[in-house]
């Protein structure tokens, strides 16, 4: 996994909870890299793992709420390091739908090596977007965060749903449903 994510994560934990979270989680999480990342390295996604768990006990958060939030915090990052890559999408719908196709090849243009989740698009409306999410690594709720923060970006009110009923022979498959409100 990208070093940036890593990054972000101490970040993420240090604006949340403070430095001495982040000192602490660094020490008990068993880190191969201990706790120093780069941007454009790769890291063990176990790391992340890891001190996400951490937090997650010495918080009180769940881990989901804990990855949405860190999606969040992500977002702005992204925007203000790539806002080339999005400049040209008018509206949340069109972005998220373009991440396979346009954002997704703009990041492997930065980073070859990324080893990226992918987004298939089943359906789009002006104000809906249903998408099959597929990651080896089911941050799922990283990803809703980042869509949510996407809707926020654009000052669309809309709602991020998982379908629940959505099985797919793949377990690491999510049907998200994006759906904007008037």
């Amino acid at each position: 996994m990208k070093g940036f994510v890593f990054t972000n994560f101490l970040d993420f934990v240090e604006q949340s909870f403070g430095l001495e979270m982040v000192d602490q989680m660094i020490a008990n999480s068993n880190l191969k890299s201990e706790g120093i990342y780069t941007a454009f390295n790769s890291y063990e996604f176990g790391e992340l793992q890891s001190m996400l768990t951490y937090v997650c006990s010495k918080s009180g958060l769940k881990p989901e709420v804990a990855l949405e939030e860190f999606g969040k915090f992500v977002f702005p990052y992204l925007i203000g390091k790539h806002s080339y890559i999005i400049e040209d999408y008018k509206d949340p719908i069109e972005l998220i739908a373009g991440i396979e196709n346009h954002i997704h090849i703009e990041v492997k243009k930065l980073y070859e090596d990324a080893e990226l989740p992918t987004f298939t698009l089943v359906e789009k409306t002006d104000k809906q977007l249903i998408i099959i999410y597929q990651s080896k690594r089911g941050l799922t709720y990283f990803a809703i965060g980042l869509m949510k923060q996407t809707l926020k970006h654009f000052k669309v009110k809309g709602i991020v749903a998982i379908d629940e009923s959505f099985n797919p022979k793949n377990s690491n498959a999510v049907k998200f449903t994006v759906t904007l409100e008037d």
